[in-house]
């Protein structure tokens, strides 16, 4: 995780993970030298909250899925990491949460490159305007978060933790707009729901 570490501004803090069993929190505390300590316990039964069709959905997933420890985060300057931010909406709950539990900053570091462009191979993003890194810059994303200080992963820090020496080979169209196969009449998973109920 050198290539995350070092692209954020360090700060001699304390280090929060928001994301599953934070490997990428953890590679960024080992790099940093921020200790890590584990204040927010996610509910392993509730899923990815960005897939869910509805924002209401969205917020009462999340309301269920982080358990936050207001005597790890109470008047503590935090880095939280997170694996990415699609729309925005829920990682904004989050931050929103922390707040309420006493942060006393939040600086959010993302380790995958801002999620600019739709995915059509079976992601629930199928449009531009819903991804909260279209057309705003960093600082703006980082105003609409809430957040004291916003960074990514380059795109390629990201494919530096890859052995494979063709980087060519994966697929990084959500990130650079460079899809593997051309999209010429872009499907979503509403037009295929519709087709498949006619089918009953």
């Amino acid at each position: 995780m050198g290539a995350f570490s070092k692209f954020a501004r360090l700060i001699r803090q304390q280090l929060l993970s928001l994301s599953g069993v934070g490997f990428a929190a953890l590679g960024f505390a080992k790099e940093s030298g921020i200790p890590f300590e584990e204040g927010i316990v996610p509910n392993r039964f509730v899923g990815r909250t960005f897939i869910l069709p509805g924002q209401a959905q969205r917020d009462r997933a999340v309301a269920l899925k982080l358990n936050i420890i207001p005597d790890v985060v109470d008047s503590k300057r935090v880095v939280i990491v997170e694996d990415s931010v699609v729309r925005g909406t829920t990682t904004r709950s989050k931050m929103r949460a922390l707040r309420r539990a006493g942060a006393k900053e939040i600086h959010l570091r993302v380790s995958c490159p801002p999620i600019r462009h739709p995915c059509f191979y079976g992601i629930d993003f199928p449009t531009s305007e819903e991804l909260i890194a279209h057309n705003r810059t960093v600082e703006q994303i980082a105003e609409f978060l809430e957040v004291d200080s916003l960074a990514y992963l380059s795109l390629e820090g990201l494919l530096s933790c890859m052995q494979e020496p063709d980087k060519g080979k994966f697929c990084t169209a959500c990130w650079s707009g460079r899809y593997k196969i051309p999209i010429d009449n872009p499907e979503t998973k509403f037009s295929f729901e519709r087709d498949q109920l006619k089918m009953f």
